[in-house]
């Protein structure tokens, strides 16, 4: 495995297909594959707590006016997949296939807090934080938070993370909330899975530098989110990646436009930005210095409205629209997301060069990889103004650059 060549693609099975299960998620990984991601990422899976006492439902979940009970985050059983999903015989079936199709398996862990009627609560008797009267002390979603100080919890937690390795074979896990849970757990956890598994892939929902840089977690995330981009959206780029830089961790963070997350609370990128400028976010995910993330549908240019508290019993039509994939904005995402996934994991500068800026206009983001002496240079047009570039070697993608120019919302990568 060579981490610095993933391209992650997140499915959250809900949205996916329309029966929102694994076996159903599991006949669509060969056009995963085929987009050019190497990696699928599984939204949480595990067993939902189904109560309708709303005390314990977070904000996000009531708002989102479905009324259903189950929310992947809320996990009441941390060793069974949800019946939803198709419990634990279609996980099996999914990470199988997933590896004849040349993907590894993230799955998501759910450490920070757990349902109010988890069965590790029984299970691991002072496993969950409790106040002084002995009431189960919640988070910010309303949930009970897990007790790290506990010995039994974090034995429980290792032997769930091992369980999944040595009983069905996955790759890697995307730690919700991994910044709340202390790293010492995660140090002590990772050193565990890594004797099952050594190239075992770690992922933190979280930017604190120590979590990437100690060799324990091997990416985090990019903050801010770009589904967030305000104009001119290369200066807001450019001063969120420079941030990163000063930490020490641009080559750590994985690059994102959408996820299960921004899609329930902001919306859809095509949407609410266009599919040219998303075009843009996309050259830049693929190849700035760190791992590009897909969320499903955004292959496709995908439209449609999706949130991670609709399934198939609670649904007014949010899921991925397949549709678009036969109508020209979707074909021309599609070539683009295969073609800059090519160029990400096959070329060398790309993959593990240095990265470093290029003075440049306030629309346009203009920066140079370079791996010993091979140097891509690349230019992106956030505005509707044509632009003058230097040409800096061979044009290996553009969409429209001509003698030196950049159309709106254009872009060009060159090799030297």
């Amino acid at each position: 495995m060579d981490k610095k060549r993933l391209v992650i693609y997140q499915i959250n099975p809900r949205m996916f297909t329309p029966q929102g299960t694994l076996g159903a998620a599991k006949t669509l990984l060969a056009h995963v594959a085929s987009a050019g991601a190497n990696v699928a990422y599984l939204t949480a899976v595990c067993k939902e707590d189904d109560s309708t006492d709303r005390k314990f439902w977070s904000r996000r979940q009531k708002k989102s006016k479905l009324n259903n009970p189950k929310n992947p985050y809320r996990v009441s059983d941390y060793f069974s997949v949800d019946e939803e999903y198709g419990g634990n015989e279609q996980l099996k079936e999914f990470v199988s296939e997933a590896h004849k199709n040349g993907l590894y398996v993230m799955m998501d862990l759910v450490y920070f807090h757990c349902a109010p009627n988890a069965k590790i609560i029984t299970d691991v008797p002072d496993g969950i934080e409790r106040d002084d009267d002995g009431r189960p002390v919640t988070g910010r979603w309303s949930f009970p938070l897990l007790n790290f100080k506990s010995r039994a919890l974090k034995d429980y937690l290792i032997e769930n993370m091992r369980y999944y390795i040595a009983q069905y074979d996955v790759d890697g896990y995307r730690c919700d909330v991994g910044d709340g849970v202390p790293l010492d757990f995660w140090k002590e956890a990772v050193e565990e899975i890594r004797k099952l598994k050594p190239d075992v892939i770690m992922l933190d929902e979280g930017h604190t530098p120590e979590y990437v840089t100690g060799g324990v977690f091997d990416f985090n995330y990019y903050w801010p989110q770009l589904v967030q981009a305000k104009k001119p959206y290369a200066r807001f780029i450019k001063d969120a990646h420079e941030k990163i830089e000063q930490a020490g961790t641009g080559d750590k963070g994985v690059y994102f436009v959408e996820n299960h997350d921004t899609v329930t609370d902001e919306g859809r990128a095509d949407v609410i930005f266009g599919t040219l400028v998303c075009d843009c976010f996309y050259v830049y995910l693929f190849t700035v210095n760190g791992t590009p993330m897909l969320y499903c549908g955004e292959e496709i240019a995908d439209l449609n409205a999706h949130n991670m508290f609709a399934n198939k019993d609670h649904n007014r039509g949010y899921g991925v629209d397949w549709s678009n994939a036969l109508l020209p904005h979707g074909k021309r995402r599609f070539a683009l997301i295969k073609k800059l996934a090519a160029l990400r994991t096959g070329e060398a500068a790309l993959a593990e060069g240095d990265f470093a800026w290029i003075p440049s206009d306030e629309d346009v983001l203009a920066y140079e990889r370079q791996y010993k002496d091979e140097k891509i240079t690349v230019y992106i047009n956030f505005s509707e103004k044509r632009v003058s570039t230097e040409p800096k070697g061979d044009v290996l993608l553009s969409r429209g650059y001509k003698d030196g120019t950049l159309g709106k919302y254009d872009f060009a990568i060159f090799k030297k």
